[in-house]
């Protein structure tokens, strides 16, 4: 199944060299979590990462759907967060 990995402000840096823009899409098996997909970038999966999947914030154990949207960000770089984003 597909799902996109859309990272933020300093996250991005942690996309793959040539991507364009702050989102790629990746393929998953089915039954993987955010933090299964997230991990593959590198990102961090404590308190100083914000976990959004399609506009809500999400546990990292959060099961996956296809054609779901994982946005993640630093809680450290700065902004608010309020229930859905984007």
């Amino acid at each position: 199944m597909k799902v996109r990995v859309k990272l933020i402000a300093t996250y991005r840096s942690l996309l793959p060299p040539g991507t364009e823009g702050n989102t790629v899409e990746v393929d998953v098996p089915p039954g993987s979590t955010v933090a299964d997909v997230l991990s593959r970038f590198g990102v961090p999966l404590d308190e100083t990462s914000v976990i959004v999947l399609n506009g809500l914030t999400v546990e990292k154990d959060t099961v996956l759907s296809d054609g779901d949207e994982v946005s993640a960000f630093s809680a450290i770089a700065g902004g608010t967060l309020q229930n859905s984003m984007m």
